[in-house]
């Protein structure tokens, strides 16, 4: 009887362990989405395309600016804002500089 008691203690235990690591892995690829998608972005300016052609993708919303550099005729320097919900409201930002 002890042993059983034992046994669906641990049990409790190791779903609740599940069920916490299975929304942290989402949480994170959540993340490394959002990443990816800011660097295809910084790297499509770079490239020469000025205007964001690319929809919004799933949960994710992108935003980019680009502004000069105050001093700096030739540097623009670009923005790119990820935003989601998951869990609650995320953001993540990125900025670069590059020679026009």
């Amino acid at each position: 009887m002890v042993a059983l008691v034992l046994f669906g203690i641990v049990a409790s235990a190791v779903a609740q362990t599940v069920v916490v690591s299975q929304r942290a892995r989402q949480i994170s690829e959540n993340w490394m989405r959002a990443n990816a998608l800011a660097e295809d972005r910084i790297e499509a300016v770079r490239a020469g395309v000025i205007d964001d052609p690319t929809p919004d993708s799933g949960i994710f919303h992108r935003t980019s600016t680009l502004s000069a550099v105050a001093g700096h005729r030739r540097l623009v320097r670009i923005d790119v804002s990820i935003k989601w919900t998951d869990s609650e409201d995320r953001t993540l930002a990125l900025s670069t500089m590059m020679r026009r």
